[in-house]
């Protein structure tokens, strides 16, 4: 039960969690130009419990540069470009010197005139990419490892089968894009909770996992434009069992007594979000992004926290300066 458990911790961070909801008063709309260009420090916290044992507590940052490299009438197009997080796709810390070669990405991707995202187009380019580097680990983990090459494969065959497609390349792989363009081409009122059901995408196949979802102000300042607000949600966890269920017979590793256990397993999974935005011209000055697991599953208790932050580098050189000098002010 300890594999499955653990696969249980690891499988919680790929469920993707971003939605909107209209309402007025705050309008999150892109005032950007060709050449804008801001660094931001991503930082990504991950810790893992076993029953009451701290099992994994593992952190990575790096730096990322959003670039505009064209603004159109109806759209831009952003460059999105750091180097790659290997050790946030949970690959084992001794071949991360061996796998090296696959140590930056760069994102091509566009958004609508108002700045909410709509596709990377360099997908394809990056899958590619990524099924050359899980052929590479499951090599490399087949020389030491007492399982075999082929049910190393099978065992992660879903989760490469997910970048194999546009959805999983953006849900998954770059969720701090769904967390920077979050607000875009939404009106938000800072006096209300806004309340609503989201339906999260199951790149495993079945039904989409819902979730409820609350977003409200703790800040707003006119005269800066800037915001501080918070999004929580809870995942139904009857949806997540669903979800972990299909999983598991996609990597064989569903038996009678995994069937039993899931039937009377218990799931809990909260987020909590906070986002502070200069919402004119639009760039975010600090996002933090919490998701606590909590399970128990054939009498062992499982923990997992994951933490993302996207913090602007330089955040005394306020973007306003910006806005009047490059600004698209023709959109207001």
């Amino acid at each position: 039960m300890k594999i499955k458990l653990t696969t249980l911790l690891i499988i919680f961070s790929c469920l993707a969690c971003f939605g909107q909801a209209d309402t007025t008063k705050i309008p999150f709309i892109s005032y950007w130009s060709a050449g804008d260009s801001y660094d931001f420090k991503v930082t990504k916290i991950k810790q893992r419990w076993t029953e009451d044992n701290l099992t994994k507590n593992d952190s990575s940052s790096y730096i990322v540069n959003f670039e505009v490299i064209d603004s159109m009438e109806t759209s831009y197009k952003i460059k999105w470009s750091h180097k790659t997080d290997l050790a946030g796709l949970n690959i084992p810390a001794k071949l991360l010197s061996a796998l090296s070669k696959y140590d930056m990405t760069e994102v091509i991707y566009t958004t609508s005139e108002v700045g909410d995202f709509t596709g990377i187009e360099n997908w394809q380019e990056i899958s590619a990419m990524m099924k050359e580097l899980f052929t590479n680990m499951i090599d490399l983990l087949a020389i030491d490892e007492e399982i075999s090459k082929k049910d190393l494969t099978q065992a992660m065959q879903p989760v490469i089968n997910m970048y194999e497609t546009r959805e999983g390349i953006e849900q998954f792989l770059f969720k701090e894009l769904n967390y920077f363009h979050f607000p875009f081409g939404v009106e938000f009122s800072p006096a209300d909770t806004i309340t609503y059901e989201e339906e999260l995408p199951n790149m495993f196949g079945g039904d989409p996992i819902r979730g409820n979802t609350k977003v409200y102000f703790q800040e707003v300042d006119i005269e800066e434009a800037r915001c501080i607000f918070t999004q929580e949600m809870d995942l139904n966890p009857e949806d997540t069992k669903n979800l972990l269920t299909t999983l598991f017979k996609q990597m064989n590793l569903d038996d009678k007594d995994m069937e039993e256990a899931m039937k009377i397993a218990q799931f809990e999974i909260r987020d909590h979000n906070r986002y502070e935005y200069y919402y004119y011209p639009g760039i975010p000055i600090s996002i933090e992004t919490k998701r606590v697991s909590l399970m128990d599953i054939d009498k062992e208790k499982g923990k997992a926290i994951e933490i993302t932050r996207i913090e602007l580098v330089e955040p005394e050189a306020t973007p306003q300066i910006v806005k009047y000098t490059n600004g698209r002010t023709n959109r207001l």
